[in-house]
Parts: structure tokens; C-alpha cells; sequence
């Protein structure tokens, strides 16, 4: 699970190289959840802007290609809201 986070953050990273200052994952499991926490800052504000993407049952991944497609779910919604805080900056900067 950790390999497949470090690899779609890598790809974010690299993919948003010319938005993003700083960006992070981090996922911890609790009580019988797992929990991913995302948290970015763009050049252009230098403005951190962390959130829980998603809070999941720990049972709901029980093969590898569940907990694979719950990864990659959190990480396309993460990216959404990497898209809206650029779109965002772009718009109040015009």
C-alpha cells in the first residue's frame, strides 16, 4: 500500500511540478478506518491547504486490487481539488 501512495504522489508531484511548492499523503489506520491526509501548498499563494480525503472502513479493502482502487480513488480526489485551488488562484489572480 505504502509503494503504491509514494508512486501516485511522485506522480502528482512531478505531474503539477510547475503549481505545487510543497505536497503531501499520509495515511494512518484507527480504530478500524484508515485515513488519508493530503496537504499542499501552491507558488503562488504559499498557502498550506491540508484535509482528510477519505475515512474508510479498513475491512473495505480486503484484496490487493480493493485496497489498490480505494488508493486510487483518494489520490483522483485529491487531484480534483489540487485542479480547483489552481483553477481558484488562477481566477483570483485575474
Amino acid at each position: 500500500m505504502k509503494t503504491l501512495v509514494d508512486r501516485l504522489s511522485a506522480e502528482i508531484s512531478t505531474k503539477y511540478v510547475q503549481y505545487l511548492e510543497t505536497f503531501m499523503v499520509d495515511f494512518w489506520s484507527e480504530a478500524g478506518f484508515i485515513e488519508f491526509l493530503a496537504g499542499y501548498t501552491l507558488r503562488r499563494d504559499h498557502q498550506l491547504r491540508s484535509f482528510t480525503v477519505k475515512k474508510v472502513d479498513a475491512d473495505a479493502g480486503q484484496t490487493d486490487a480493493e485496497r489498490e482502487l480505494l488508493i486510487i480513488v483518494v489520490f483522483d480526489e485529491i487531484e480534483e481539488q489540487i485542479d480547483l485551488a489552481i483553477t481558484d488562484s488562477k481566477f483570483g489572480a485575474n
